[in-house]
Formats: C-alpha cells, sequence, structure tokens
C-alpha cells in the first residue's frame, strides 16, 4: 500500500469517527463504543481488511489511546456526585 492510500483511509476513518460521535451524542450512545465497532469493521477481520501486523507500534497506538481516553475521563468527571462517595473530599459533601 502506497502513503496515497493509508493517508486516504485515514482521513476516511477520521470523517466516519466524527460522524459516529455526532451519531453518539444525539442517541445517547457512548462514543467508545462507536469507536470500537469502527476500529472492529476496519481491522483485519472486518469489511476493511487492514492489515496490520508491527506489535511495537499497536502497543505505541494502544498507549497513547488509552492516555487520551483517561485525560478525557478525568475532564468530564463531575465532582459534585463523586463528593458523596469519597469521605476525604477537599470539597463540603452533599451539600
Amino acid at each position: 500500500m502506497t502513503l496515497d492510500w493509508l493517508m486516504g483511509i485515514a482521513g476516511f476513518l477520521l470523517i466516519v469517527s466524527i460522524f459516529a460521535n455526532r451519531i453518539s451524542d444525539r442517541f445517547g450512545i457512548p462514543g467508545l463504543l462507536l469507536f470500537l465497532g469502527i476500529g472492529m469493521l476496519a481491522g483485519t477481520d472486518g469489511v476493511g481488511k487492514i492489515q496490520f501486523s508491527n506489535a511495537r507500534l499497536s502497543n505505541y497506538i494502544g498507549t497513547v489511546a488509552l492516555t487520551f481516553i483517561l485525560f478525557s475521563g478525568g475532564l468530564e468527571t463531575k465532582w459534585n456526585p463523586l463528593s458523596c462517595a469519597v469521605p476525604y473530599c477537599p470539597r463540603p459533601a452533599c451539600f
């Protein structure tokens, strides 16, 4: 596969992911679930048949993706419901 094809596929998957995010917001489906489905469809066993055999690169991409997922989860956490569950929270609990 040439670089042109790889960039085209990456761009297509990015556009599909953007639309999937809008669909997940509209219907209340978790976005990560849709992204997982898109990845499965694009992978070796899905419709896309994208071959990926570099274990070191896949480990690096997975680590970076997990970092973004954890960062996003930390930013979107609502502290008020959490403060009732944590007894030594610096904020007043449940008031």
